[in-house]
């Protein structure tokens, strides 16, 4: 007997998430290479900025450090996601149905009691 495919595992499914994760895992590459480039041009720019912008340059260059690594934790955490997913889906296909049990017969249950029990009456 073939062996049989599982329905809740479609191969189109599968490659539209892995395309979506990999074309995110492309813009967050696109936006790491922006803020590297501002990072670079307002490092350019700052010794031409005047005396009261000091502070404002210095905000604005953690605003850039904590931006980059914070698009560094989320590459990562798409990462492990994607090797995730492939390890699920690797783990589902390869997964065996579970076994079949036998019905249940209503001979195989106890008999029931047909008449009520009286009632104590109070007087």
């Amino acid at each position: 007997m073939p062996a049989t495919k599982n329905p809740a595992i479609q191969p189109s499914a599968t490659a539209a998430a892995r395309s979506r994760v990999e074309e995110d895992a492309r813009r967050l590459e696109r936006v790491s290479a922006s803020l590297e480039a501002a990072q670079k041009d307002f490092a350019a720019i700052g010794g031409s900025l005047g005396t009261g912008m000091h502070d404002l340059r210095r905000d604005v260059n953690r605003l850039l450090r904590d931006a980059r690594r914070d698009l560094l934790k989320m590459r990562r955490a798409v990462q492990r996601d994607l090797e995730r997913l492939q390890r699920d889906l690797t783990a589902a296909a390869t997964a065996k149905p579970p076994a079949s049990r036998p019905a249940h017969t209503v001979a195989s249950r106890p008999a029931r009691r047909t008449t009520r029990k009286p009632v104590a009456s109070v007087h």
